[in-house]
C-alpha cells in the first residue's frame, strides 16, 4: 500500500511538474508592435515581419530574450532617489517613460501629437480582412524586406488612429461566436473575423463588450466611415460590415437571448436591418471600385503564356539540382537538404499548380494526401495522372505528367516528411495538418499559398503574376480555338459552370487531359506524349524511350558535351 501510495503520489508530481512546464516559458516582446508573444518567431513570421529574412528574425528573438534577461535581473530594483529625480524633472512623463524603456520596458498609448510620442503600436493583424495575408508557410529566406514603406504603410495608419484596438477574444459574446464560426459553419478564418468584431466592439466601447452598440447607430455609421477614411477598400469594408452582422444574426438565432432579454433581442433584430441599409449604400462602391480595378488591368494589357511561366523556367534549373539529389539518394529522407532547397521544392510544385495549371491557390492549400493518392491514370494516355481536389472553392482537377509525378512524388516522400518534424507539439490541429499535402517549413499547412508565389518571383527577380493573371492569360489565349476546345479549357479552370457539381464533369480523366494538352499548346511546350506515330509500334517504343532516358551508350546525353542528369526522369519505383 505504501509504495503504491508513493508511485500514485510521484506520478502526481511528475504530471504536475509536467502541466507546469509551459508556464514557466517567457513571453517575449515585439519590438514592433509592442505585444508580449508566447511563441515570438512564430508571430514574427506571420505578421510584423513576415517580409524580413530569417535571419533578422532570429537576431530580434535573440535580442528579445537579453531584454527578458535584463529586466528579471535590473528592472524591478528602482531606487527611491532615482524615483525623486524623475518626478523633479520638467518632463516628468517623458522623462519616466525613457527610464521605463531603458529598462525593457514598453510603453504604449502615447499621443502622437506629444513631444516624446513613441513610435505607433503595429498589432499583429493585417490590414485587408477578412482574409490574413499571412502566412503559414515559413519562406522568410525568400523575402526581401522594403524599408521605404516603413511608418507609412496601411496597417501603420490604422494602428495609429487606434482602429486595431480591441476586446479580448475570450471574452463569452466572442469565444461563443468563434465556436459557431468554427464548428457549425466551417469557417477556417473564423479568428479572423472574430478580431474584426472584437476591433469594432471596441470602438463602440472600450470599457466593456456588449450589444448594447446595437442602440447607437450614428456611432456605427461613423466606425464603417473612419475605416474608408483610414484608406481601406470598400470591399473590406463591407467584409468588416458582414462580420458584425453574422455576429448579431448569432446571438439572435442561435442563444437564449430571445428569452432572456426581448427588448435587446428586438434591438438586435433592428440593427440588422440598419445593416441591410449601409450595405445597399456601399454596394454600389464596391462595384465602382471593382470596375477601376478592371480598368487598371485593361490598360496593364493581359500577358502571354510564356511571361505566366517564367518564374518556371528561371528557378528550373536550381529545381532540377534539388531534385536530382533527392532522386540520386543522396539524401536521407531530405535531412540533407538545407532550408532553402527545402523551400525551393515546395514553392515550385506550387507555381506549377497555379501558374502552369492555371488552379486557384486555395487547391494548393486544400489539397490533401488522401487526393494525392487517390490521383487516378489515363487509360488511352498513361503518361498523364489526375488529381482533383473536392474541398475548394469549386472542385478542381489538375493533369500531372510523368515528369511532374515524380517531382510530387519526391515531395511527398522525402520533403514533406521533414517539414512536418518542424512541426511544434501545441498545434491544435494536428489532424488536419498531417492530412493537408503541402506543408510549409514550420510543420503547418500552407495558410497563403499567393505569399509563397511572391517569395519564388522575388527570389529569382521575375516581374509577379498572380492566379487571376494567369488564369486570364490562358482564357484569353483560347480565343482563336474551337468551341469544343474554349470549353474544355473553361472547365479545367472551373470558370464556366455555376454549381460544384457540374465541376466534377472533369473527374472525366480523358476530358482533363485534353483540356491540359490545349494549355500546353498553348504555352508552346512540346507535347513530348503526343505524336502521329501509331501507339504500340516499334518506332513509337523507340521513340518513348529515347525521349524517357536520353542518354547515348556512353552515357551522355543526345547533344551535350557532358554528362548530366536527365530533365525527364523514370517514374520512381516506390
Amino acid at each position: 500500500m505504501a509504495s503504491s501510495a508513493a508511485s500514485s503520489s510521484a506520478a502526481s508530481s511528475s504530471a504536475a511538474a509536467s502541466a507546469e512546464q509551459p508556464r514557466s516559458r517567457n513571453f517575449l516582446l515585439c519590438p514592433i508592435c509592442k505585444k508580449t508573444h508566447w511563441s515570438l518567431p512564430v508571430h514574427l513570421r506571420r505578421s510584423c515581419m513576415r517580409t524580413s529574412s530569417e535571419a533578422d528574425i532570429l537576431a530580434v528573438v535573440e535580442s528579445a530574450k537579453r531584454a527578458v534577461s535584463n529586466l528579471m535581473r535590473t528592472g524591478r530594483v528602482w531606487e527611491y532617489s532615482l524615483l525623486s529625480r524623475i518626478m523633479q524633472s520638467p518632463d516628468t512623463i517623458g522623462r519616466m517613460i525613457e527610464e521605463l524603456e531603458s529598462r525593457g520596458n514598453a510603453v504604449v498609448g502615447i499621443p502622437t501629437e506629444a513631444p516624446t510620442a513613441a513610435v505607433p503600436a503595429v498589432p499583429d493583424v493585417p490590414v485587408e480582412a477578412p482574409a490574413e495575408s499571412s502566412s503559414e508557410s515559413s519562406g522568410e529566406l525568400y523575402q526581401c524586406p522594403d524599408t521605404t514603406k516603413q511608418g507609412t504603410s496601411l496597417r501603420e495608419r490604422m494602428a495609429s488612429l487606434g482602429y486595431y484596438k480591441k476586446h479580448s477574444l475570450d471574452h463569452d459574446l466572442l469565444v461563443s461566436f468563434a465556436k459557431f464560426l468554427q464548428f457549425d459553419m466551417s469557417n477556417e478564418n473564423f479568428k479572423q473575423e472574430v478580431e474584426n468584431v472584437a476591433r469594432f466592439l471596441y470602438f463602440m466601447d472600450p470599457q466593456q463588450a456588449s450589444l448594447l452598440f446595437v442602440r447607437q447607430h450614428e456611432k456605427s455609421r461613423e466606425y464603417f466611415l473612419k475605416l474608408s477614411e483610414a484608406g481601406l477598400s470598400k470591399q473590406t469594408v463591407q467584409n468588416y460590415i458582414k462580420s458584425v452582422k453574422r455576429f448579431l444574426k448569432f446571438h439572435t438565432g442561435s442563444t437564449d437571448l430571445c428569452f432572456t432579454d426581448r427588448v435587446l433581442h428586438e434591438d438586435c433584430k433592428n440593427y440588422i436591418s440598419f445593416l441591410d441599409n449601409i450595405q445597399m449604400a456601399t454596394s454600389k462602391q464596391v462595384s465602382k471600385e471593382t470596375t477601376r480595378k478592371r480598368f487598371d488591368t485593361f490598360q496593364e494589357g493581359v500577358l502571354s503564356s510564356t511571361q505566366v511561366t517564367a518564374v518556371l523556367a528561371a528557378a528550373k534549373k536550381d529545381f532540377l539540382a534539388v531534385i536530382g539529389k533527392l532522386h540520386a539518394g543522396e539524401c536521407s529522407p531530405g535531412h540533407q537538404l538545407t532550408l532553402t532547397e527545402l523551400q525551393l521544392v515546395l514553392y515550385y510544385l506550387e507555381a506549377i499548380v497555379i501558374l502552369e495549371h492555371a488552379q486557384r491557390p486555395g487547391v494548393v492549400e486544400h489539397m490533401t494526401v488522401t487526393e494525392w493518392i487517390s490521383r487516378r491514370r489515363d487509360d488511352t494516355r498513361p503518361g498523364f495522372v489526375v488529381v482533383a481536389v473536392k474541398e475548394h472553392k469549386t472542385a478542381a482537377t489538375f493533369v500531372l505528367t510523368q515528369e511532374q509525378e515524380m517531382w510530387f512524388d519526391l515531395y511527398f516522400s522525402e520533403v514533406r516528411p521533414v517539414m512536418l518534424g518542424k512541426k511544434r507539439k501545441r498545434v491544435e490541429d494536428d489532424d488536419e495538418t498531417d492530412e493537408r499535402f503541402f506543408i510549409s517549413s514550420t510543420g503547418k499547412a500552407i495558410y497563403n499559398a499567393y505569399n509563397d508565389l511572391e517569395r519564388l518571383h522575388k527570389k529569382y527577380q521575375v516581374p509577379k503574376v498572380t492566379s487571376q493573371m494567369a488564369r486570364r492569360a490562358y482564357e484569353t489565349a483560347t480565343k482563336e480555338l474551337s468551341d469544343v476546345q474554349k470549353t474544355k479549357v473553361a472547365g479545367y479552370l472551373t470558370h464556366s459552370t455555376a454549381t460544384a457539381e457540374k465541376h466534377y464533369r472533369m473527374k472525366e480523366i480523358g476530358s482533363a487531359v485534353d483540356a491540359f494538352l490545349i494549355l500546353r499548346n498553348l504555352r508552346g511546350d512540346s507535347d513530348s506524349d503526343q505524336s502521329d506515330t501509331p501507339r504500340g509500334s516499334s518506332a513509337y517504343l523507340t521513340d518513348k524511350l529515347l525521349r524517357s532516358y536520353p542518354v547515348t551508350l556512353d552515357g551522355r546525353r543526345h547533344g551535350e558535351s557532358r554528362p548530366d542528369y536527365p530533365r525527364t526522369w523514370p517514374a520512381r519505383v516506390c
